[in-house]
């Protein structure tokens, strides 16, 4: 049985209760950073921005190697949740 996350619209005062409760976990999303997580990123000339040491591999830095997934791999790493346990939920990363 997969884990699942209550998601819900609420208004800026029940917001401001729920925050001051410890039992909850308060997460916001805007549209704006939906929109900037999704926006294509201007691109950057890796000769500009990797050490010197390291310019005999800039291929690695370019856009298209950066695209490609990860190859295959013989052997996969197992996640076991516990049963009645809910993952903890935060960003991957800060947005501002």
């Amino acid at each position: 049985m997969l884990n699942t996350l209550d998601i819900y619209i609420i208004r800026a005062t029940l917001l401001a209760q729920l925050a001051k409760k410890p039992k909850y976990t308060i997460f916001t999303v805007t549209m704006a950073n939906i929109k900037k997580a999704l926006a294509l990123k201007k691109h950057t000339n890796p000769a500009i921005k990797v050490l010197v040491c390291h310019h005999n591999n800039l291929e690695v830095f370019s856009r298209k190697e950066a695209n490609k997934l990860a190859e295959h791999r013989l052997y996969n790493h197992k996640i076991v949740l516990e049963e009645g346990k809910q993952p903890g939920f935060r960003p991957l990363y800060g947005i501002s």
